[in-house]
């Protein structure tokens, strides 16, 4: 009787360290996300349109970052095709 409380408690203890090992290995692998990331983002959203509105947030949030994305991808496509506005850095004439 002894040795099955002694095993049991052994494997409750094993158990209970592996998943202690597993989660902090997943918080590891976490990016980090400073402050200035959460504003740079923030700024980045309120200067699309974002009020942060609490009835709407998830769709107004969506919507918002949709939107960057395609300014974003349209901004990247004009400066690698070789058509369009002006490269960054160059003087328009």
């Amino acid at each position: 009787m002894k040795h099955i409380r002694l095993a049991a408690a052994v494997s409750v203890s094993a158990l209970a360290f592996a998943s202690a090992l597993v989660s902090s290995a997943a918080h590891a692998q976490s990016p980090r996300i400073s402050r200035a990331d959460v504003n740079r983002e923030l700024s980045q959203l309120q200067a699309a349109g974002y009020e942060g509105e609490k009835t709407t947030y998830p769709n107004k949030l969506q919507m918002t970052e949709a939107r960057i994305q395609a300014t974003s991808a349209a901004q990247s496509n004009n400066a690698t095709s070789g058509y369009g506005g002006v490269a960054p850095g160059s003087a328009s004439q």
